[in-house]
């Protein structure tokens, strides 16, 4: 009996070891009657000022038969140089007319060489392809293909809907990062096997796809039952989770799942029909667009309307302190080497920018909020030792208030001004008493719909909570929320703002993260480019405004923000818990 269930155990073992065969279709094999296109081989050695310094990478290009050098360029680009028999699939569905004349790029990873015989070289794959920064992106896009397109003559299209990216296992994340992170130049993805598990932090991958706003992409996904189960994650279920998160953030994503190993095989089988869906519609539409049906679940939807971005202001000097009134006055502080000046736009009314106030030169803003008064505070530093606050009447009259230590401000309706300082808190404006301070915790505060929280940023991903009293005092300090991490696991909370239904926006270096009452990050909004500051504005404080640096955008949405200086408490409705 124990021989026989021995024998058993081993016939189990063989036939979960067994692999299914994924014989080439004909589309992946050359056809005698097909033109042939050609490849070139080169090597690329990065520059010291790359962000992969002294790396070497070999690669090849395919060009399409009859190939125009003039034209810009449809193009594939894979990791781990030629993979999936793709220039004969390229060779047959060119032909076919199934895909467009499209150039293939195919790179190898970097290799820094050896210092001599007695070393080895240093192999950057797991670096550039397993990590979810952008780094690999900006190498890519920024660096490599202008090269190649320099030293061979050729010109790639500009249009993302013009590009796709595909790779294998480590190589298909980096093919999706890139296209994640840069979808203004990639909207194509194929990844067989692709490493979605905790290498270098995309295992936070499936997550992020539910919180962060749909993109442009276009995704097809391949693994098995018989993918790498290691330390750092499953493979098998890993891309399953990616899928079902694409499936339900509204992305046109599509699979293959099968038996298979963690290899080329089953991947290589199906390719020439993965190309058919990647570039299907190409002739008539070849736009790849997010939330092509209509299907997404992104909770963000709650809140912003299906509207992208627009520049409210360009070419600033420098614009980091944005604020606003009750009235939809949006007001931000333009910096450059010799002077601040306060500038107030009407946006309810489409009026173009004006100065609001008088230029005025302090050693460093902090902060700024309007009060019950209708009066603009500003919390400065007007010398490097030196901080106070002054007030902007609407005449743009500025007018001292009371010398006082820096860091942050919010106005609440009662006309309690509050200010971290190194010494405490002060508040019942003009201060009468020292009270426990906010500034050794962190940055920036807003205060909650009702008036009886004050939420403050903190420096990494924390933002805690205080009940604050009529009176200024500050009690039961706990966290609140932990913001979403980024691929480099910071989120650089900048400022906070509250709507009336009592969700907090805070911008970070992952664009606006959205937390419900309870302290859950619900939603992220990316942003064009990094957002300092963040307020409602506009009619009814139903646009969303952040300040960027150089530039000030809006998006419209469908709630209203709160400006707790001129407006009366509000109670929003208790969170769903």
């Amino acid at each position: 009996m124990k021989f026989l269930s021995l024998l058993f155990c081993a016939f189990t073992v063989s036939i979960t070891a067994a692999e299914p065969e994924f014989p080439l279709t004909a589309d992946s094999k050359p056809q005698a009657d097909v033109a042939k296109g050609t490849l070139i081989k080169d090597s690329y050695t990065a520059s010291e000022s790359s962000v992969f310094p002294g790396t070497v990478r070999e690669y090849q290009i395919y060009l399409p038969a009859g190939f125009d050098k003039a034209q810009p360029a449809h193009f594939m680009v894979f990791q781990d140089g030629v993979i999936y028999q793709a220039p004969v699939v390229f060779d047959n569905l060119i032909a076919k007319k199934d895909i467009p004349s499209l150039v293939g790029i195919f790179i190898k990873p970097g290799v820094v060489p050896a210092a001599n015989d007695n070393a080895l070289p240093r192999f950057n794959r797991s670096y550039e392809y397993d990590s979810i920064t952008p780094t690999y992106s900006k190498f890519l896009i920024e660096e490599f293909l202008p090269a190649i397109e320099k030293k061979h003559a050729i010109s790639l299209s500009q249009d993302p809907n013009h590009a796709a990216i595909s790779g294998n296992s480590s190589g298909g994340i980096c093919a999706f990062m890139v296209a994640w992170h840069r979808p203004d130049r990639f909207r194509r993805v194929f990844t067989g096997v692709g490493t979605y598990v905790g290498i270098h932090g995309a295992d936070q991958l499936p997550v992020l796809v539910r919180k962060i706003e749909p993109k442009p992409l276009r995704i097809y996904l391949q693994s098995g039952t018989g993918d790498n189960n290691l330390y750092c994650g499953d493979w098998w279920m890993a891309n399953q989770m990616m899928e079902r998160s694409l499936a339900w953030a509204g992305y046109d994503v599509n699979h293959a799942w099968g038996e298979g190993g963690h290899n080329q095989k089953h991947a290589s089988q199906i390719f020439p029909d993965v190309l058919r869906w990647l570039w299907r519609d190409w002739q008539t539409d070849i736009e790849v667009k997010a939330n092509p049906k209509g299907e997404s679940k992104w909770k963000g939807y709650e809140v912003v309307e299906d509207e992208k971005w627009v520049a409210a202001k360009e070419s600033c000097s420098y614009a980091s302190v944005i604020t606003s009134d009750s009235n939809g006055d949006v007001v931000w502080l333009e910096e450059n080497s010799t002077h601040h000046a306060l500038f107030l736009t009407r946006h309810s009314s489409g009026d173009n920018p004006r100065r609001f106030g008088e230029s005025f030169s302090p050693f460093a803003l902090h902060d700024i909020a309007f009060g019950k008064d209708n009066c603009l505070y500003v919390l400065c530093s007007m010398k490097a030792t030196k901080d106070t606050v002054f007030k902007i009447d609407r005449a743009g009259q500025r007018h001292d208030v009371k010398f006082i230590s820096k860091d942050t401000l919010a106005v609440a309706f009662n006309s309690v001004l509050s200010i971290a300082r190194a010494g405490g808190l002060v508040g019942n404006w003009p201060a009468t008493e020292h009270l426990p301070g906010l500034s050794e915790y962190g940055g920036k505060i807003t205060i909650s719909p009702d008036q009886t929280t004050i939420y403050q940023a903190q420096q990494g991903a924390e933002i805690i909570a205080w009940q604050y009293g009529t009176n200024g005092s500050l009690n039961q300090r706990q966290p609140y929320c932990m913001l979403q991490l980024d691929s480099e696991a910071v989120v650089n909370p900048q400022s906070l703002c509250v709507d009336t239904e009592g969700r907090l926006y805070v911008a970070t270096s992952l664009g606006i993260q959205v937390c419900d009452q309870a302290g859950r990050v619900n939603f992220i909004i990316p942003t064009p480019k990094p957002a300092h500051d963040v307020c409602f504005g506009g009619k009814d404080l139903s646009e969303l405004f952040i300040a960027c640096g150089d530039s000030i955008y809006k998006r419209p949405t469908k709630v209203h923000g709160v400006v707790s200086g001129q407006q009366a408490p509000i109670k929003p409705a208790p969170p769903k818990l």
